[in-house]
């Protein structure tokens, strides 16, 4: 198994991040500073989302984790308004989450989405859309841990193709 060769680029480019702790190594899901993963799948996956990547041949997790994290950096600094910022993506993201196993989040995603459409962004409407269906991951950082628990557990399958020799 072998790192896909367009995505060395994208992996260098988070390395260099001030958020991600020298001697974090290329294949960052095998980072031993388990305090610095969230930070440092958060950088990738801004990187793979604002890349002109295409996904196409992409093993799978690259494509989750550029959903996934840049969705959740995109709520941290822009609260509900993370709606207006991914409208083009906001069925992805919610897909993404119900493959990596987060069907709550899914749930109440799609529920706050709709309050959000419904009441022209109503930021109010949106949070109590979202909080009428509370699951065990409703706290971001516990859904962060979980995501980055999700991708370095399965990182084998998720990050790599197989070797053309």
């Amino acid at each position: 198994m072998i790192l896909p060769p367009n995505i060395i680029p994208l992996l260098e480019q988070t390395l260099k991040s001030p958020l991600v702790p020298r001697g974090t190594p290329l294949e960052i899901w095998k980072s031993e500073n388990h305090r610095s993963w969230i930070d440092i799948f958060t950088e990738l996956g801004i990187v793979l989302f604002n890349s002109d990547l295409p996904a196409d041949g992409l093993p799978r997790g690259y494509i989750l984790v550029a959903y996934l994290f840049d969705w959740e950096a995109q709520c941290q600094f822009d609260g509900w308004h993370a709606f207006g910022n991914r409208s083009s993506t906001i069925d992805q993201i919610i897909k993404a989450y119900e493959e990596v196993g987060l069907k709550g989040e899914a749930d109440a995603l799609r529920r706050a989405h709709a309050a959000w459409e419904r009441s022209n962004g109503d930021m109010d409407a949106t949070s109590m859309a979202y909080g009428e269906l509370r699951h065990e991951y409703s706290v971001d950082l516990d859904r962060l841990e979980f995501l980055v628990c999700y991708f370095i557990d399965n990182a084998e399958q998720l990050f790599y193709v197989t070797s053309e020799t």
